[in-house]
């Protein structure tokens, strides 16, 4: 088993990256220095920070633990001492942005120590190799909080899931994807350091299992950033051979391979080592895992490159993401004689950095397909036609074909008034789904739901943009959040004006932002060409 059996297979391989990595690249601290860091800003210093490790190591309960273990309990401790000092020191002032209701200040303060940080100039060779991988892999598993890997590779918000909570999103396709496991900087909350942290990522550990073992089943994994005796690869290999049966394990040579850093060694050295372990049956097994050693992972990321995908990946990717579309539309109550279901994915990656073409699949009886396939309207047109009024649009065969045969067969919000205000009534009464979602949507509320309308009751009044409370500034959905609440106070032409500028960027916004904006431009459109005419 060596690179060369994982280059002339079939399959991509897993990314199961650790913090080694990110030390390597962008100076990250490791566990220990991150948490001797996070004692320096009580004013303690190494010598404070090794008699608090003695004091917890000596204890009854801890003597026998790894370093892992050991790294938890004092991370636990820690939190309570800095929170402690953080609300009765200078600290408060000094960095008020740890200071949010329902955050932890030391996981905010854990958050910000890995903000900011810069690829290490002599190291930026190494990881343009390393960003070449990009299309190669079939996902990539973290225990990181840094952002590093998700900035070099370019991915989307939508193909990130921060925290063990997110393995099993609706939203995933399980392929060019990025999983989180310990958290994110971005989502501090997520953030698993403690070691009541880690006891609740423990009791969901199978859960994690199952899901990695529907990765791996046809993929190897290759941890990088780690070593053999990494608690993190120890319990992985462990959880995920403990599901299975001997005859199982047996399958699994040729999928894991562990990069171990070697400093000056310029080789890949392959060594196997047999991993012990008890199969979910109760016997006792080994199986070969590859460790390659070295300190020049530039050339093992050259050949890593020479891995050749049978597709393009983020055209596999749309597709498995079309197809779920499709089975989850085709799973809801749908007449019987509905001849087609047709997904148009305006609004995901291009197929190919050579190609502007939007994908679509079209399922159905051959003669009513082009009748389909070619009605559908992206919603970023649509979106633009409502504030520019600059696409020319057929209001009729929009209404009847696009809202009426896809857009609407979702409940979701849209904008529509623009359009049914420009047709003849029996054109509505012919459309049954567009009928229907005008009678629903007479009110500006009617495009909040219950939540929403709760929070906007608490938020301040204001009759301009300008008078934003710089509280409300940085959230989006917070500042979204406001407009719903003063809509009908703010110029129409100032709410326009807010939503071309965020058009831009729509299509790299999130789930949540994407909603925050479709029911603004809907409660624009309702205002301009439905309430104010």
């Amino acid at each position: 088993m060596s690179i060369a059996t994982l280059l002339n297979g079939y399959k991509l391989p897993i990314l199961f990256i650790g913090s080694g990595l990110s030390k390597r690249y962008i100076n990250s601290p490791d566990w220990e220095g991150l948490l001797q860091q996070i004692y320096s800003y009580m004013g303690k210093n190494k010598n404070d920070y090794n008699k608090l490790k003695s004091k917890i190591k000596n204890t009854v309960d801890s003597r026998n633990l790894s370093v892992g273990e050991l790294n938890a309990l004092i991370a636990k401790e820690l939190e309570n001492l800095f929170n402690n000092h953080f609300f009765n020191s200078k600290l408060v002032d000094k960095h008020p942005e740890w200071l949010k209701d329902g955050h932890s200040p030391f996981k905010l303060c854990v958050a910000s120590i890995f903000k900011g940080n810069t690829i290490i100039p002599s190291m930026k060779d190494e990881v343009d190799w390393l960003k070449k991988l990009r299309g190669k892999l079939h996902s990539i598993i973290t225990t990181n909080y840094d952002t590093f890997i998700e900035n070099i590779f370019e991915f989307k918000d939508e193909s990130i899931f921060i925290g063990q909570h997110q393995l099993f999103n609706s939203l995933s396709v399980e392929i060019d994807e990025m999983y989180k496991l310990h958290g994110c900087i971005t989502q501090p909350e997520y953030i698993t350091i403690t070691s009541e942290d880690y006891e609740h990522y423990k009791e969901n550990a199978k859960l994690f299992s199952a899901k990695l073992l529907t990765l791996i089943s046809e993929n190897p994994v290759i941890f990088l950033g780690y070593s053999i005796e990494d608690p993190n690869v120890q319990d992985t290999l462990s959880n995920l051979v403990s599901c299975l049966t001997e005859d199982q394990i047996e399958q699994l040579e040729s999928h894991f391979y562990i990069v171990e850093y070697k400093q000056g060694e310029e080789e890949l050295i392959e060594k196997q080592y047999m991993f012990p372990a008890e199969s979910y049956d109760g016997t006792k097994v080994t199986f070969p895992v590859t460790v390659i050693t070295t300190d020049n992972y530039q050339e093992l990321y050259k050949q890593l490159s020479n891995l050749m995908p049978a597709m393009n990946i983020t055209a596999v990717k749309q597709v498995k993401r079309i197809v779920k579309d499709i089975v989850i539309e085709s799973s809801k109550s749908i007449p019987i004689d509905e001849p087609i279901i047709t997904i148009m994915m305006e609004d995901l990656n291009q197929l190919s950095t050579q190609s502007d073409n939007k994908m679509a699949i079209a399922v159905g009886k051959v003669d009513t397909i082009n009748d389909y396939g070619y009605g559908i309207k992206p919603k970023i047109e649509i979106f633009e036609d409502v504030l520019l009024d600059n696409k020319n649009l057929d209001s009729t065969r929009l209404l009847k074909g696009t809202y009426e045969r896809h857009y609407l067969k979702i409940k979701q919000n849209i904008p529509i008034f623009k359009y049914s205000t420009r047709v003849r009534q029996s054109v509505i009464d012919e459309s049954p789904l567009v009928n229907a979602y005008l009678k629903e949507k007479r009110s500006l509320n009617s495009y909040l739901n219950k939540t929403l309308l709760k929070e906007v009751q608490r938020v301040p009044e204001g009759s301009t943009l300008k008078d934003l409370p710089i509280d409300y500034t940085a959230n989006r959905r917070r500042k979204y959040l406001w407009i719903f609440k003063n809509i009908e106070n703010i110029e129409i032409e100032e709410i326009q004006d807010f939503l071309v500028e965020e058009l831009p960027k729509y299509e790299s916004f999130d789930g949540n932002n994407k909603g925050y904006y479709n029911r603004l431009i809907s409660m624009y459109d309702l205002l301009k060409y439905k309430l104010k005419k």
